[in-house]
């Protein structure tokens, strides 16, 4: 099952781009996801009206949506699944300066997983990982080593760091439209079809995942 788990709406400041457009685009493609994370920055949407609305789009696309979210600590973008109530009346997701140990370590304390975003891009997470395991532990479980708006050199550094370090490499797009510059470019490849957030997080969680470039269907960690 492919699952992209990087993409920006209008939620997000720097994005015009509808969830529609996206499951519009992928139902005209010829290899689809499965499954589409929306990952808005700084911002996990609580709305009931959404929700109604992305359950509709999920029913009539045959997509699963699934709700996610991009925040921003001091040592740079986490994609965070497996947001709970606790975890959003301990953290502030619109805080820029969030600190990335705690909000790892208690991610991972709710069932859920803390992945950083394009370590080696605009970030200071890529220097730091073995650091930052030493910290946290088992609660990094994954990094994203490949990023639909890395450079090639971006992304090897980041499938290194993830093989040197055991970790569980995924991808996504880091969509911010639906063109094709923007969307399925890449995607996370996992071993069984999951129907929950939960059941996505027990698959990241276990590291049973990899990257996926569409175009050739090649995983560029083989």
């Amino acid at each position: 099952m492919l699952v992209d788990l990087h993409v920006h709406t209008r939620l997000s400041s720097d994005s015009n781009a509808l969830a529609e457009q996206y499951l519009e685009a992928n139902a005209r493609a010829v290899v689809r996801l499965g499954a589409i994370c929306l990952t808005e920055h700084r911002l996990f949407p609580t709305d009931d009206a959404l929700d109604s609305e992305y359950a509709r789009l999920a029913d009539r696309f045959g997509v699963r949506i699934f709700k996610g979210v991009e925040a921003d600590t001091k040592l740079g973008h986490l994609l965070i699944f497996g947001v709970t109530r606790r975890l959003l009346e301990r953290f502030d997701f619109a805080d820029r300066l969030l600190r990335a140990e705690p909000l790892i370590e208690a991610v991972y304390g709710e069932g859920g997983v803390a992945i950083p975003a394009h370590p080696f891009r605009d970030s200071g997470y890529g220097a730091r990982l073995g650091d930052l395991m030493a910290r946290v532990g088992a609660a990094l479980v994954a990094i994203e080593a490949v990023n639909g708006q890395n450079t090639h050199e971006q992304d090897r550094d980041a499938l290194a760091a993830a093989e040197k370090l055991g970790l569980a490499a995924v991808a996504g797009s880091d969509a911010h439209f639906p063109t094709a510059r923007w969307f399925l470019t890449c995607a996370t490849e996992l071993t069984k079809e999951v129907r929950t957030v939960a059941d996505l997080c027990e698959e990241l969680r276990a590291g049973r995942a990899r990257p996926f470039r569409f175009g050739n269907g090649a995983s560029p960690a083989a």
